[in-house]
């Protein structure tokens, strides 16, 4: 009878099938023990999501964290807006503008020519000194006064002083007139309790 030769493998050939058999055992544990939503950050190897793994549009500025996204540049300067009204506190009065106020003027005389004065102080000053006009009671306006003592008016760069009422007085004149206000003052025309009151308006020139 012949003898039945038998070759046995080589240490290679034997390295390499248990290579191959651990390759193939460990993709189908993977593959089969591994449970859904069971791998996590500490299975993921650092760098392995890319943006190939990355669904276009899909992350959100809360994905990111706070700082890591830069500014864009800075848009182009809008329109200017429209100018606002004037201070409060102008240099002097804005030309048209118009001021108004009241006085009361009087006392007790112990004859005829008593004096008794007040002054009148502009809000603003005028540009330059305005022209007065005193409308006494029961007298004719002139065309620079278009008012009256309950709705007093004056043309640009004028004073209007209406006198509403006078009792023993000869009526309000003007004593002086400045930029900034002007005094006002009456005369008794007897003894006794006189005066005289009214409301003026001044219009910037």
């Amino acid at each position: 009878m012949k003898a039945v030769w038998r070759r046995r493998p080589s240490p290679a050939m034997v390295l390499a099938c248990l290579a191959l058999a651990v390759a193939l055992g460990g993709t189908g544990y993977a593959a089969i023990v591994l449970p859904a939503n069971s791998v996590g950050t500490k299975q993921i190897k650092n760098n392995a999501v890319n943006s190939s793994k990355v669904a276009n549009g899909s992350l959100l500025g809360a994905d990111f964290r706070a700082g890591q996204i830069p500014a864009g540049p800075a848009g182009p300067a809008g329109p200017g807006g429209v100018a606002g009204p004037a201070g409060p506190f102008p240099d002097t009065l804005p030309t048209g503008k118009t001021i108004r106020g009241a006085y009361n003027i009087g006392g007790t005389a112990a004859a005829a020519g008593a004096l008794a004065n007040t002054s009148i102080s502009f809000i603003f000053p005028f540009a330059t000194t305005p022209t007065v006009k005193i409308v006494l009671q029961g007298a004719a306006a002139p065309a620079e006064c278009t008012g009256n003592a309950t709705s007093p008016q004056a043309q640009a760069g004028f004073l209007c002083i209406y006198e509403e009422s006078r009792t023993n007085s000869v009526g309000v004149t003007l004593n002086a007139v400045q930029r900034s206000g002007a005094t006002i003052f009456t005369n008794s025309s007897a003894a006794g309790g006189f005066f005289s009151f009214g409301a003026w308006a001044a219009t910037g020139n």
